[in-house]
């Protein structure tokens, strides 16, 4: 039943917590129930499966509700789906990671295991996503870096290295499109693109020195 896959449950939870955690906030603005969680679960939904849609002009929304749906640009969609991201799965390693690590330094006498859907993650698997973890998070640095020699406000220069490395759409913080950027970091952006549907390491490999050696 594919209810008992621990990453489909995270996932519907995700998009569950945010959906509500977003009403929430833009209840305000729409001063009605039914159209705040229509753009709310709209939202959410096309961000996180990386589909690019939009329903509505984000970018009045509240801080916190872009800042949501900014993160679930980094999460993405599930392992094995065309969908951008990190990954829901990577995202639960990582977590389940960081509470084991959390817990041996308060029973330095206890065993851990990890486990996905009741079969244990050998030790192999979480070293390479965290090796991955690395790459993502270096990558993401440099690319918020290089942009903002471009663009002085912080959440367009990072919604935009987002969306353009995990293959979104959505650009938070103005209503203009990336026509706001120069040639240089639309170029920068589009190798961006390519290393984030490649998953990184099939692009870096293009730039390490062996790799052209053994041709």
């Amino acid at each position: 039943f594919f209810f008992q896959d621990e990453e489909l449950r995270t996932y519907f939870a995700i998009v569950a917590i945010s959906t509500g955690l977003i009403v929430l906030n833009i209840f305000g603005i729409y001063h009605n129930l039914a159209d705040s969680f229509k753009y709310s679960f709209f939202e959410v939904s096309t961000i996180i499966t990386t589909t690019g849609f939009g329903l509505t002009d984000i970018t009045n929304w509240p801080l916190f509700s872009q800042y949501l749906l900014l993160t679930l640009m980094f999460i993405g969609g599930s392992a094995g789906s065309t969908a951008g991201g990190f990954k829901v799965i990577r995202a639960m390693i990582i977590a389940k990671i960081a509470r084991n690590q959390t817990l041996a330094s308060l029973y330095p006498n206890r065993i851990l295991s990890l486990h996905i859907n009741g079969s244990v993650l050998d030790k192999e698997t979480q070293h390479s996503v965290l090796k991955y973890l690395a790459v993502y998070v270096f990558i993401m640095l440099g690319l918020v870096a290089l942009l903002s020699l471009d663009n002085q406000n912080l959440l367009v220069v990072t919604s935009a290295a987002a969306s353009t490395f995990n293959n979104i759409g959505p650009l938070l913080g103005t209503s203009d499109s990336f026509a706001i950027f120069s040639p240089l970091s639309k170029l920068i952006m589009g190798f961006a693109m390519i290393a984030g549907r490649l998953e990184i390491y099939p692009v870096l490999l293009l730039f390490l020195p062996k790799t052209w050696s053994k041709i």
